[in-house]
């Protein structure tokens, strides 16, 4: 049994209870949002016109969720690609795109039910093309791992920031909150954050609970193999370590690969160590050593962040510095020709006209230098890019060995299985951990973090813009398709770079 903080006592905790308590709640939560459709009701709800829904085959109530679902489900079908001899096959994509984009915009969605049909805008083309899921799991390379640490954060983070597409609460514009009574304003603000408190909490269950569910999916087999009677105990250990170091030989040949697997392993084998120290080693002295490195590690990570954090500030500051300084470099040197000019003509510097005729010549010269203010501005940002991507894995990093940490635990104290059997989990994920480790840090990765560059970190940008795209139009993107996007990229990058040569020859 364990300690339950919130109910205040000791109980039986079932990871598989809990999923199905997350469905649930899930569920009531899409029954409650009206905002986003109710799922739960039968009677359709009324909207002034219901073409795109029935182009995505849902209902006027269906969730956020389902929506994407269907999208994606209908754009295998109707892709061009797929439709080789349909001439509206394009025309087609192109409706059941636009369809998407409205209705996976909270605020394009409720505009469109008590509207209709508006003109097509860039805006809302681009809306629902963005699915920040899948720009930093191809951004960080977080896609073969996935099923160990779940969706990032900085992920999640970014996706809630999208949805609410620049508007407060209940979709008002700041302005418009801005106008309502003090006391109104703070109740909305008030049950907008508890709203977002509630969905955090469930985010995180959800997240460490569906991890714990895939490892435990993983070790079955050792368990398996070390309660047959027939097996030989020994050779089974040494089929599953041999297993996972062949999934961390693959994992650790994607981008941030060693990355990911330093961390991951790390954690998973001092959280093992932990559960089998204080259950199985004299006084629990195993659990309290393993305990103090997870510790250290995770004090380590912390300053890191705070390090990585402090990095980042400088570069933001000396960024927008830099920028000011061109900037004032640039009006000084238009001020200096427009002077030149007036003295040239002898016309009077006091004069409407002179000042008329100083303030074009600022223009002139301003749009002259924009070409030149646009390159020093570029490489400015292009020097501060590696210090933002350091934040970033320093956020990461903090980020998935707090998920583990919660994922083990879950996984060890289910109490649907015998405590022998938990034995033998730990005694798995310890394995599974330690190869991780081993081979990130033996395997030397050139996709590292601390080997890219300003060109390899935009570069990977622009592939993780291709995935989301090519997402959103229904196509499913191996980690072979990635590595190969990344080729044509470079090989687009140098060409290019050649090219800049040559015309600079």
């Amino acid at each position: 049994m364990i300690w339950d903080k919130k109910e205040r006592q000791w109980t039986f905790y079932l990871l598989d209870q809990e999923w199905e308590e997350i469905e649930e709640k899930e569920k009531r939560l899409a029954e409650a949002g009206g905002g986003e459709g109710n799922a739960g009701s039968k009677e359709e709800r009324v909207v002034k016109d219901r073409e795109y829904y029935d182009l995505l085959g849902v209902s006027t109530n269906a969730t956020p969720s389902e929506i994407k679902k269907s999208y994606y489900k209908k754009a295998r079908v109707v892709h061009p690609d797929k439709n080789p001899g349909d001439p509206e096959a394009a025309t087609k994509f192109q409706a059941l795109g636009h369809a998407y984009n409205v209705l996976s915009n909270e605020q394009l969605r409720a505009n469109y039910d008590k509207n209709g049909k508006a003109e097509t805008t860039a805006e809302e083309e681009a809306g629902g093309q963005v699915d920040p899921m899948v720009f930093f799991n191809v951004m960080f390379g977080s896609m073969l791992v996935e099923p160990y640490i779940g969706e990032l954060w900085i992920a999640q983070t970014a996706d809630i920031m999208m949805k609410d597409g620049g508007n407060g609460p209940n979709g008002l514009t700041p302005e418009e909150l801005e106008g309502l009574p003090e006391e109104e304003r703070e109740k909305i603000m008030e049950q907008k954050l508890k709203e977002m408190q509630e969905d955090s909490e469930l985010k995180k269950a959800k997240r460490q609970v569906t991890c714990a569910k895939n490892l435990r999916t993983r070790v079955e087999p050792y368990l398996e193999a070390i309660n047959n009677k027939g097996s030989n105990k020994d050779e089974e250990k040494k089929r599953f370590r041999e297993d996972c170091r062949e999934e961390a030989m693959k994992i650790a040949k994607g981008a941030q690969g060693d990355f990911y697997l330093r961390i991951i392993g790390f954690a998973l084998e001092v959280n093992a160590e932990e559960y089998l120290g204080f259950e199985k080693s004299f006084l629990g002295l195993g659990g309290h050593l393993a305990r103090t490195k997870s510790n250290a590690s995770g004090f380590s990570s912390t300053m890191g962040l705070l390090g990585a954090g402090l990095k980042a500030v400088g570069a933001g500051v000396r960024t927008m510095q830099q920028a000011e300084s061109i900037q004032k470099d640039l009006e000084e040197k238009a001020m200096a020709a427009a002077g030149e000019d007036s003295a040239a003509t002898g016309s009077d510097a006091n004069g409407e006209d002179d000042n008329t005729e100083k303030k074009k010549r600022i223009v002139e010269l301003s749009e002259e230098d924009q070409m030149k203010l646009a390159t020093e501005m570029q490489d400015a940002m292009d020097d501060s890019l590696p210090t933002f991507l350091e934040l970033a894995l320093a956020m990461n990093k903090r980020d998935i060995q707090t998920t583990l940490k919660g994922v083990c635990k879950k996984l060890f104290d289910d109490a649907s299985v015998p405590k022998a059997s938990r034995y033998l989990r730990a005694e798995a994920v310890q394995i599974l951990g330690n190869e991780f480790r081993i081979v990130g840090n033996m395997v030397v990765n050139p996709n590292s973090s601390s080997k890219m560059n300003a060109d390899d970190i935009k570069l990977q940008m622009n592939v993780a813009a291709m995935a989301t795209m090519a997402k959103a139009q229904g196509q499913e993107l191996s980690e072979d398709d990635q590595q190969e996007l990344i080729k044509q990229a470079k090989e687009a990058q140098l060409m290019e770079k050649q090219q800049q040569q040559q015309q600079q020859q």
